[in-house]
């Protein structure tokens, strides 16, 4: 998917985003947490793809630092994470070439799973960090909206052993989470309106057709008598240090 693309879908979805990423929110929270588990003092933060800033509150609020740096390709994000006293940049996560000196802490939210070459972007992402830094990224991985048709996995819905074996050199492996949730509607078409106003379309063809809707009203998973139809999320939590 272009980044054009993208942006346009995410500023679209801006204004319910906060209200309908259920799922992303949680992923924020487990993310937090698993870097409080390593340290809570990172003096230099960058954020990639920090969003509506579900991330940034809680690191700005949790975490001890002396500089952040958030990032994201919609210009619109700001209004979101400029108050809370961030340095805001509208700029590619996945090259982060325009940020200036070392970090301690690299983190991004939700994010992995839109890189168009993941493996280079890990790289560079670590070419940031200082002696002792941390790369903490979630993502989401292959089966994540698996009832939803499509016609190819974006290239950075990788699975979690293939992300691992992603690791740039002069990085250790703390942490390698997986989980899957499910998140339950009343119809497919409650179903496509969430992923709509979540930005989350992947590789879902920008205008679905009526056709195409009434054929996941005939194809759609047998709905739970008492929770109604499936759409399932595979999150990843990925913590890597460099050598110091």
């Amino acid at each position: 998917m272009s980044r054009e693309l993208l942006v346009r879908r995410f500023r679209r979805a801006l204004r319910t985003y906060e209200t309908r990423a259920l799922v992303q929110r949680r992923l924020a929270e487990r993310l937090l947490a698993a870097i409080l588990e390593v340290d809570r003092r990172w003096p230099r933060i960058l954020e990639i793809g920090c969003g509506t800033g579900f991330f940034t509150r809680l690191a700005s609020r949790r975490l001890r630092y002396e500089e952040y740096l958030a990032c994201d390709l919609v210009p619109d994000c700001s209004s979101f994470v400029s108050p809370l006293g961030v340095t805001f940049v509208v700029a590619d996560g996945e090259n982060p070439s325009w940020a200036r000196g070392l970090f301690d802490l690299v983190a991004g939210n939700a994010v992995l799973q839109w890189f168009l070459r993941p493996g280079e972007a890990l790289a560079a992402l670590a070419e940031k960090l200082s002696p002792g830094g941390l790369l903490a990224l979630s993502s989401f991985g292959p089966e994540t909206m698996r009832e939803l048709p499509r016609k190819k996995l974006p290239p950075g819905l990788l699975p979690l052993s293939t992300l691992v074996a992603l690791r740039p050199p002069g990085l250790r492996l703390l942490k390698a989470e997986s989980r899957t949730e499910t998140l339950y509607f009343d119809s497919p078409l409650s179903m496509l309106r969430h992923v709509r106003e979540t930005g989350a379309l992947g590789d879902l063809p920008e205008e679905i057709s009526l056709g195409e809707i009434m054929r996941w009203l005939r194809e759609s998973p047998a709905k739970d008598p008492l929770r109604g139809y499936p759409l399932t999320f595979e999150t990843f939590i990925l913590l890597w240090r460099k050598d110091a």
